[in-house]
């Protein structure tokens, strides 16, 4: 018969329980407690451990070390796990029983062996092999590159070959993920599927000519421009002490590398200051002594973190070959470069800076103001990290508790897009969010519809456009106070609104139905409504079951466990219109593991977005759905994108 011993949660109560029991009169026929032996001699933490032996209904109590564990127990034998946290080394198993005896074995605790990414190449095109050097990457290993499954060349303990999978979006910085049997790792620094004409890119690595970074020469300032470590996600970096004159008094140059005349190429690099206004820029094709610089960069002042910095140019000078040069010299405050490239066509930026300095609540609530009602912080509930912002409702009005952020640095006529995760303490709990109050004017010029919060972490995002408002100050603001209910927020966001791309094909419906197939009902491309390009999706439910009217994706082979960020922009052709969508349907074995709220529809185009996590499927693929048969009204969808997403980044 198996049992199952629960944990207490503090050893100090269990150890006085042996104590208690020890000091019970004892049978002098008992049973010797005897550990014959282990499952394993040495054990990863987190792994399992099972002891087999005799006398083992007699124990109470199992210690690692001084920590008590949960175990269970089948029989002659006894299983407990390993914690995450054990100290790795030699430690000592306690079997614990009454009378104060004692049973003990000796087992080796070894590091947890989750894969660790020491460099890569951070310039690899789609379709051709990327090299990954690290430690423990050989444990039944996975790689998912921008969210899609790649396959894997071949891999040993420290190198892992893949090849760049297609679908990954290779106009932007982009991540990748390594999972084993003993955890995740995801790239620190960035990634782009795209070849660099450089000759060397990630400054890991002196020139075999004694030059101090391979594929670039020192030309002026030698003695201010060193190799750090510690750099950009810990690795090697160019650290530069600009001269405080001219921009070439700093100078360092590419080799020289062949371009094809009147095409366009984008200089990117990662950079940042140590403190506020440092700056560079970059030239192009100097040095060859003949004056042939053909392009000057703007001048861009450094942010105190890391940063991607791109600047565009078409090869305006027929030369043999052409040279990046870095110009450092101007300004006083030092600077780090790293990740240099030289790309065919344009590179976006990294994603839209973060306007919300403290969304996580982790230094507390710096940047907010409670206007009205109180505002405190949570350390029982976060959804990222440590802490979020707890605020209970007054009953009332919803600004009878208001909640603020400080001035936001937000431009009139740009979209924003606002996003959260909130989670109510019990039922019936509602508010609403509203921008840009409080300047004394009533110049809120956005009002969010009232949320139904659930009372599990759930994820919410609106995009607004910045109205011009007197005060020409913007807050974002929480309106807890229509009902009594105690709410939880963290992980709120505030970025520039840019349309993403999306690991499924067509989503502006510009190419059709193209990528899409009709499950049930009737769906159309409409060139008479569109968000933006010229086109949309259109159908009309059927006025019953929601699948009565459905469209999936093609099917997406997702990697499982990751999150991932579902948005599309939708309109109705009138009132009382209703639709849910859900993944990740279909496979014909019922493997739905999302389905949305029911989503009132409007008849103005409108943003909606979810967040869920990929789970494993019988065919391992994953369609997203649209399914629009509840009410008998058209609606019109468009810019439907999924993309991997972590939101605590």
């Amino acid at each position: 018969m198996k049992k199952i011993f629960q944990h207490i949660a503090l050893s100090i109560v269990a150890l006085a329980s042996v104590m208690m029991l020890s000091q019970c009169e004892m049978d002098d026929d008992v049973t010797p407690v005897v550990i014959e032996s282990a499952s394993t001699e040495a054990v990863f933490q987190g792994q399992p451990v099972s002891l087999t032996g005799s006398g083992f209904d007699q124990v109470k109590f199992v210690f690692l070390g001084i920590d008590q564990m949960e175990f269970t127990l089948d029989e002659n034998t006894i299983t407990f796990t390993v914690p995450e946290e054990a100290p790795v080394g030699m430690t000592e198993i306690t079997l614990a029983m009454v009378g104060n005896r004692r049973e003990t074995k000796m087992l080796d605790v070894q590091l947890k062996p989750t894969p660790v990414i020491t460099r890569f190449d951070p310039f690899v095109p789609v379709g051709s092999d990327l090299t990954i050097v690290g430690t423990s990457l050989d444990n039944e290993t996975e790689v998912a590159v921008d969210g899609i499954s790649a396959t894997i060349v071949s891999v040993s303990d420290t190198e892992l070959v893949l090849t760049v999978p297609s679908g990954v979006n290779d106009a932007a910085a982009i991540d990748f993920e390594i999972t084993t049997t003993y955890g995740s790792t995801k790239s620190s620094s960035a990634f782009y599927a795209r070849e660099s004409e450089l000759m060397s890119s990630d400054m890991e690595q002196q020139g075999g000519d004694g030059s101090l970074f391979a594929g670039f020469e020192i030309l002026n300032g030698a003695d201010d421009i060193t190799a750090i470590t510690g750099g950009y996600a810990n690795t090697r970096s160019m650290r530069v002490v600009p001269a405080a004159g001219n921009p070439w008094d700093r100078q360092v140059a590419s080799a020289g590398v062949p371009l094809n005349f009147e095409e366009q190429y984008t200089i990117v690099l990662w950079a940042r200051g140590d403190a506020a206004g440092a700056e560079m820029r970059v030239s192009v094709s100097q040095y060859d002594g003949n004056g042939a610089d053909y392009f000057y960069g703007e001048t861009k002042e450094l942010s105190t973190s890391w940063e991607q910095y791109t600047w565009t140019f078409t090869v305006s000078n027929d030369l043999p070959t052409h040279r990046v040069m870095l110009d450092m010299g101007s300004g006083s405050v030092p600077l780090e470069i790293d990740q240099i490239g030289l790309v065919p066509g344009s590179i976006g930026a990294a994603g839209p800076a973060e306007l919300m300095p403290n969304g996580d609540f982790e230094t507390d609530l710096t940047g907010w103001t409670a206007l009205n009602g109180t505002a405190e912080i949570s350390a029982a509930e976060a959804y990222c990290g440590s802490q979020s912002m707890t605020a209970t409702g007054a009953g009332g009005n919803p600004w009878d508790v208001q909640i603020a952020t400080d001035p936001l640095p937000l431009e009139v006529g740009v979209d924003y897009e606002i996003g959260f995760w909130a989670k109510a303490a019990g039922e019936d709990g509602v508010f609403r969010i509203s921008m840009s109050q409080y300047d004394g004017n009533g110049s809120d010029f956005f009002y969010g519809p009232d949320i139904e919060v659930p009372t599990d972490w759930t994820y919410f995002a609106f995009v607004v456009n910045a109205a011009e408002i007197a005060s020409g100050e913007y807050r974002l603001l929480f309106d807890m106070g229509a009902t009594a209910q105690t709410f939880f927020v963290d992980g709120v966001s505030i970025k520039e609104y840019v349309a993403p791309s999306s690991l499924y094909a067509n989503g502006g419906f510009e190419d059709g139905l193209t990528g899409w197939e009709s499950l049930n009902g009737t769906h159309e491309v409409s060139t008479a409504e569109a968000y933006t390009g010229s086109q949309s999706l259109t159908a009309t439910g059927a006025g019953n079951n929601p699948w009565d009217t459905q469209i999936a994706t093609d099917p997406v082979a997702l990697t499982v466990g990751q999150g991932y960020k579902i948005s599309f922009w939708a309109k109705a052709a009138g009132e009382d219109g209703v639709f849910r969508v859900s993944m990740s349907q279909y496979d014909g074995n019922g493997a739905d593991f999302f389905y949305s709220r029911d989503l009132d529809i409007p008849t103005d185009w409108t943003y909606f977005s979810f967040v869920t996590t990929a789970q494993e499927t019988a065919s391992g693929d994953h369609r997203l759905l649209f399914d629009m048969g509840a009410t008998t009204q058209t609606f019109f969808v468009d810019d439907v994108s999924v993309v991997a997403y972590d939101a605590c980044e």
